[in-house]
This record gives C-alpha cells, sequence and structure tokens, in this order.
C-alpha cells in the first residue's frame, strides 16, 4: 500500500467544482440578500421595534440564527465521515433550497404579530444548520477530489461560487431598486429574490445526486474516527490551528460580504442602489484574483501567500476605511472597497484548499463541520453586529479598520509560527492523488 495512489482526471474535477460551488453560490445569495434587504425585512418583521433599533434586531436575528451552525456541524460532520462527503451535500442543499423558499413566503408582524419574527428566526436556523455542513462539505468534497499539486487553483472556484452568489445578490437588488419604489420594495418587492432561488436549488439539487464519492474517502488509510472528544485529542494543535484560520476567514469575509454595504449606506451616506452596484462590481473584479491566488498557492506554497494576504490586512485596513470615508468621491471610495476586496481575494482562493489539508482524512469532515461553523458562528455571525456598534460611534468611521487589524494579526503570529504549507503534499491520512491527463 506504500505506493498506492488515487487517479484522477483535472477535467472531472472541474465539472465537480462547477456542481459544488452552484450551491455555494445558492446559500451566499441568500445570506447576501438578507443583508442587502436588512432595512426592508426589519421593517416587516420587526414593526414594533423603535424605528432606530429595528436594523439592530434583523442583525441581531442573523446573528442568533448561526447557532444553528455548529449543530448542524455535528450531525452532519458525523455523516460526512461515515456515510461520505456526497450525501452531507445532497442533503444540505435540499434544506437550503427549502428554506430560503420559505423565508420568500413568510407573513409579516402586521399579518401575524410576534410569529412574524419567531418564523424569521425559524426559517434563519434551518438555513444554518444546512450550512453547517454545506461549505465544510463542499470544501473536503472537492479538496479530495482535486490532484493534490493542483489542489489551490481547483478548490478555490468555490469561493469563486461565493463571490458570484454575493454579486448576483448585488445586481438583483439593485435591478428591484431600479424598477420599483421603496415602497413596493418595503411591502412586497423584497420577497422576489428568494422566491427566484427555488427552482435554481431544485436543479442544484438533482446536479449533485449524481456526483460520485470522492477517492481519498473511498481509499482512505485508516478508519474514521467517531468518538469526538477522542478525535480531538488526538488532533489537538491541529484543531487549533485550523480554529484560528477559520477565525480570520470568517471575520475578513463577513466584514466584507455581509456588514460593508450597511457600512457604505449607514457611515458613508451612498445610496442603496449604488452602493450595491459597487459592491456588486468589486464582487465580480474579485473573480480572477481569488484564481491567481489558488494557482499561486501551488506554485509557491500557501503558507507564503498567506502570509502575504494577513500582512496586507494588518498595513491596510485603515487606507482602506480612510479612502471610503471621502464622503462624495466615487472613484475614491471605490478603491478604498478593492483594496478590501483584493486583500480578502487572497484567503478565498487559499483558505479552500488549506483548511481541510490541515488534518487527517478519518476526521476530516467532523473536525473540518465543527470548527469551521463553531467559529462562523461566534465571529462570522457576529462580525456585522460588532462592526456595526463600532461603526455607530463617534467618528467611528475607522473602527472597523481596527477590529480587522486585531484579527488578522493575530493570525499572522500563529499561522507564522505553527502552520507548516500542504501545498503539493498528499492530504494526511489519503493515498496521494495524481493526475492522469494533460491539462
Amino acid at each position: 500500500m506504500e505506493n498506492a495512489q488515487n487517479s484522477v482526471k483535472t477535467s472531472e474535477v472541474r465539472k465537480k467544482v462547477v456542481v459544488t460551488s452552484m450551491g455555494n453560490a445558492i446559500e451566499w445569495f441568500d445570506f447576501a440578500l438578507y443583508a442587502q434587504l436588512a432595512t426592508y425585512i426589519s421593517h416587516n418583521f420587526f414593526g414594533d421595534v423603535a424605528s432606530q433599533n429595528q436594523l439592530l434586531f434583523t442583525f441581531g436575528t442573523f446573528a442568533i440564527a448561526f447557532l444553528m451552525r455548529p449543530i448542524g456541524s455535528l450531525v452532519f460532520g458525523y455523516i460526512g465521515d461515515k456515510q461520505g462527503r456526497k450525501v452531507v451535500l445532497t442533503i444540505t442543499i435540499t434544506i437550503m433550497s427549502a428554506s430560503t423558499l420559505a423565508l420568500g413566503l413568510l407573513p409579516t408582524s402586521d399579518q401575524i404579530g410576534i410569529w412574524a419574527p419567531i418564523l424569521l428566526l425559524v426559517v434563519r436556523m434551518a438555513q444554518s444548520f444546512s450550512t453547517g455542513g454545506e461549505y465544510s462539505g463542499a470544501m473536503t468534497y472537492i479538496v479530495e477530489s482535486s490532484p493534490d499539486k493542483k489542489r489551490g487553483r481547483l478548490t478555490s472556484g468555490l469561493e469563486m461560487g461565493t463571490m458570484i452568489g454575493n454579486a448576483l445578490a448585488a445586481i438583483t437588488v439593485a435591478t428591484l431598486l431600479y424598477f420599483l419604489t421603496t415602497n413596493q420594495i418595503e411591502t412586497w418587492g423584497w420577497r422576489i429574490p428568494f422566491l427566484l432561488a427555488a427552482p435554481f436549488g431544485l436543479v442544484v439539487v438533482y446536479l449533485r445526486f449524481k456526483l460520485d464519492e470522492t477517492p481519498s474517502f473511498k481509499n482512505k488509510t485508516e478508519d474514521s474516527e467517531n468518538n469526538i472528544l477522542k478525535a480531538f485529542k488526538d488532533y489537538k494543535k491541529e484543531a487549533a490551528l485550523m480554529a484560528i484560520g477559520v477565525i480570520f476567514l470568517n471575520v475578513n469575509n463577513f466584514m466584507f460580504l455581509t456588514y460593508l454595504p450597511s457600512f457604505l449606506k449607514s457611515n458613508i451616506g451612498i445610496d442603496a442602489q449604488y452602493s450595491t452596484i459597487l459592491n456588486a462590481i468589486a464582487l465580480i473584479l474579485m473573480l480572477p484574483f481569488i484564481f491567481m491566488f489558488g494557482v499561486l498557492s501551488d506554485k509557491f506554497d500557501n503558507k507564503k501567500v498567506l502570509t502575504f494576504g494577513l500582512s496586507s490586512f494588518v498595513c491596510f485596513s485603515i487606507p482602506a476605511f480612510l479612502l471610503m470615508d471621502t464622503g462624495h468621491h466615487i472613484f475614491v471610495i471605490f478603491l478604498g472597497i478593492m483594496l478590501l476586496a483584493i486583500m480578502l481575494s487572497v484567503f478565498n482562493g487559499v483558505m479552500p484548499s488549506t483548511l481541510p489539508a490541515i488534518t487527517h482524512t478519518n476526521v476530516r469532515m467532523k473536525f473540518l463541520s465543527i470548527i469551521y461553523n463553531l467559529g462562523t458562528a461566534i465571529f462570522g455571525g457576529i462580525t456585522p453586529f460588532i462592526l456595526s456598534i463600532l461603526g455607530n460611534l463617534k467618528n467611528g468611521a475607522l473602527a472597523p479598520a481596527f477590529y480587522l487589524i486585531f484579527i488578522n494579526l493575530i493570525g499572522l503570529v500563529v499561522f507564522g509560527i505553527y502552520f507548516k504549507a500542504t501545498s503539493n503534499k498528499p492530504l494526511k491520512g489519503s493515498n496521494p492523488n495524481i493526475d492522469i491527463e494533460k491539462s
């Protein structure tokens, strides 16, 4: 078994990346819609709350719902390591599509009173439960399917799906703002994007059902470790390192994808229609950078590229927010947005291939699911909430930048000392994945 290897084809992996990324796009389409339509959703579901606190309650619901992610991670992590990665991806996209449709059909507080925000929370919790296995399952699936020497570039496609989902959400919202009045959007127009996502979700359910299992899971060298406490005891260093990576990935991600649209409107004073257009353009322009950093991680090694990304946020977070705080110069504001976007592209291009490779195949799915979603629940879920509070401080336009510096500095120190590059190496507990076709 020493010389055993898994033969894979890059062309087939590319198809798997597309199918897997489509589910990722749906997930982030929904999350971005919730963030960008938050002011309209708040009027419909928190009508009895003082107007100045409605947005805070909406993001509070966003944060509370994230508590279901760790529960979903426990369930799907166990299923993934026991039954395989494919079954997890099929279940999660089914739940996700159903909850997105339900959100578009929910009655408002004017119709059913207190039950409206309760049902909103339930739907968001179902969404978060499925997300507990969705992204970690997608990362694991593509990493274990890819040739070892092309892992970075292929897995970067997952985050490209994230950006596409967010960009489509921004374009959709901008279209609503252009064709509908504020009153129309507030009363019924906000429902349209959630309803449109449902049929697309059904297509992805079918495509995922036809996927095959990963070669690394089928040919793993050890049986799965089902005792979670023992698994964390045996791999505690890997668990801690993965946790730090999840923290800085999610803080930076949710700052840009969830908080920034509200920041541009509330703090900078940009009209919602223009802020969504700027956001969509930035997300589309990120795509080549994400792929480029994935390629660079294969060529040079992922540790060097991640060190560059972490250092960039430490050095350039304040300049980026200073550019956005110009007030009236759209082009300069957009430069600030793009500076953040390019820095974020480093993590989006490299972390999907890095996180699963940190630990062992026999515990990979449960480790990644639990740690990723617990970290996301704590740091990703509350990041928009924390940044909203910081942004509301007197002269608080730069306060979010200091939070980013603090988080990324911790990541820079920890990864600089303890992380060893995983690029171009076989996954732990798996035979090497060798590309058998020229491409």
